[in-house]
């Protein structure tokens, strides 16, 4: 389960009169079994609250309710989204336990299920298409994303979605995620995870299957024009729904899941299975659309034909993110929820705290200006916040405490999506410290982050990385270079401490050097990187491949 919001925490400080420590899903998964054992012991005859942010997350109780249990609280009770107390006891426990080997037989049956599907479709040909005049997309979202309410996958779920309404089609969108930011003209279909079975993993081919059937149910060849899937671990419901359907598949491909594991998370214990699933989605996609040319080279690689890949990096809804909607007023009040005051110079980080994005080294760059440049930064009226939380964050934290320079930082925690655009519009610069993927291999991301920026109209600093540099082109660097009228950002070397420090440095020394870059960002994400621009390069891609029979 994901962080919790900013506002959830508040309500839940509230309720229980006291600040209490958070232990999300990920950090149990992290700890050896003894380790967790221990740490459950000495919270021995504690209060303990299982907060349900989103109805999906409701699948994760049962698990939650047998670990608890282990700590022999005084108290334990699920909180729902509205607060309410549920107490659960520790007789329940045991049919939460039978629950749990229930899903788990359940989620062998559909591994092996799913082992035989893949070997199957492994050589089998891509099902032939002809071209549809419905006005109808299926959209899947295989995802198990438990509490997650925020993040540039949120983000681009509903770019998407919401671009194809735009652009004149009906979508039926099916997820188990909430809605955020999703139209109202869009059919939202919920998905239901049964109850988390062991080991976590089988649980996402069961949820395959499930997506599957539930998409073959309410797909229409007669008004539904194709299958669209965002491609997640170990789902190839998308590959399922076309072949039952007869539906040209379109699959999201934002890199491999499996790498992301072996390196951005815990290695998958069954990763050949879950690299089947891609290799085998990858295959029978009619459509492959990814967001950099080095996806685009890797699917190369793995063999998908050139006409089979539409490349189109992320979007932004710049409407949403024009921060002329917001009033001097709404502002003003916002700056002060965090104790800054209209003079300061805002320098605003904006993410999940992934690995990859960086949130460390700034956090050493804040603390290399307190530490050499403190004065500067006071003169300067410099302040920093901090947009999120994640898996970086408290080592983030530490950081900047470490330096003594908690005064100019400002932590605001999970805000909702919706208020994203506000927090940017009330910043002066906004900093993107990406970092390089830990294999050495080329980044292949695309930040949504990144667009929500440009489409700010606030000057940027960011790492000349990858697709990075090319979307934030032409630039400037950190000095020498003031005659570039047309520039979008100020670029620095990826992980260089001293680079951004004085990237961030020459944009607060000047602000017109703010006003011209902002000006300039806003106008190209809008010329070229609308949710409008990447739903129609999808849907030109998709047409052409029917037409000339790259679909077979």
């Amino acid at each position: 389960m994901y962080p919790l919001s900013g506002g959830y925490r508040d309500r839940l400080r509230e309720l229980l009169g006291a600040e209490p420590t958070y232990l999300t899903l990920s950090d149990l998964r992290r700890l050896p079994l003894a380790d967790l054992v221990r740490q459950l012991r000495a919270d021995r005859g504690g209060r303990w609250f299982l907060p349900v942010e989103d109805d999906s997350s409701e699948a994760v109780i049962p698990m939650l309710h047998v670990v608890s249990t282990l700590s022999w609280p005084r108290e334990l009770a699920v909180l729902t989204p509205e607060l309410d107390v549920r107490h659960l006891s520790r007789a329940g426990a045991a049919r939460a336990l039978s629950q749990i080997a229930w899903s788990s037989l359940q989620g062998q049956r559909a591994l092996r299920d799913a082992r035989a599907d893949l070997a199957s479709l492994s050589d089998a040909p891509r099902i032939r298409v002809e071209p549809s005049s419905g006005c109808g997309i299926l959209y899947l979202n295989g995802n198990l994303w438990f509490g997650l309410k925020v993040g540039g996958s949120v983000g681009h779920v509903a770019g998407v979605v919401n671009g194809f309404t735009t652009a004149g089609y009906d979508v039926d969108l099916l997820t188990a995620s909430e809605p955020i930011l999703i139209g109202a003209d869009v059919a939202v279909r919920a998905l239901r995870p049964a109850p988390l079975g062991i080991p976590l993993e089988v649980n996402y081919y069961r949820f395959s299957q499930y997506t599957a059937g539930q998409a073959a149910a309410i797909a229409d060849r007669a008004r539904h024009r194709f299958i669209y899937q965002r491609l997640s671990i170990g789902s190839y419901a998308g590959v399922a729904g076309s072949r039952a359907t007869g539906l040209p598949l379109v699959l999201e491909y934002n890199g491999s899941e499996v790498w992301a594991a072996r390196h951005w998370g815990r290695p998958l214990r069954h990763e050949s299975d879950a690299q089947a699933a891609e290799d085998v989605s990858l295959r029978h996609a009619h459509l492959v659309v990814t967001v950099s040319k080095v996806l685009q080279d890797e699917l190369l690689e793995r063999g998908v034909e050139p006409e089979r890949i539409v490349t189109h990096p992320n979007g932004v809804d710049v409407d949403r993110f024009d921060p002329g909607v917001f009033s001097t007023d709404e502002l003003t009040e916002l700056r002060r929820r965090y104790g800054l005051r209209d003079d300061d110079v805002v320098a605003s980080f904006l993410g999940t705290f992934g690995q990859w994005h960086g949130a460390e080294v700034l956090g050493e760059a804040i603390a290399r200006i307190w530490r050499q440049r403190r004065d500067w930064a006071v003169a300067r009226r410099l302040q920093f916040l901090f947009i999120g939380d994640g898996l970086t964050a408290a080592a983030t934290r530490e950081l900047v405490a470490a330096a003594g320079a908690d005064e100019i930082v400002r932590f605001a925690g999970v805000v909702p999506q919706d208020s994203a655009a506000r927090y940017l519009a009330a910043s002066d610069v906004l900093i993107s410290p990406h970092v390089p993927n830990p294999d050495g291999s080329p980044f292949f991301g695309s930040p949504t982050k990144l667009f929500e920026y440009m489409s700010s109209g606030k000057a940027i600093v960011a790492s000349e990385l990858d697709q990075i540099g090319s979307v934030l082109s032409p630039s400037l660097g950190v000095g020498g270079d003031s005659g570039r009228s047309d520039a979008l950002a100020i670029l620095v070397t990826p992980g260089d401490v001293d680079e951004l420090v004085e990237g961030i440095a020459r944009a607060v020394d000047d602000r017109d050097l703010r006003t011209m870059l902002g000006a300039n960002a806003r106008r190209r994400a809008g010329e070229r990187y609308t949710w409008r621009h990447h739903v129609d390069a999808i849907l030109t891609g998709l047409a052409r491949a029917v037409d000339t029979g790259h679909t077979k």
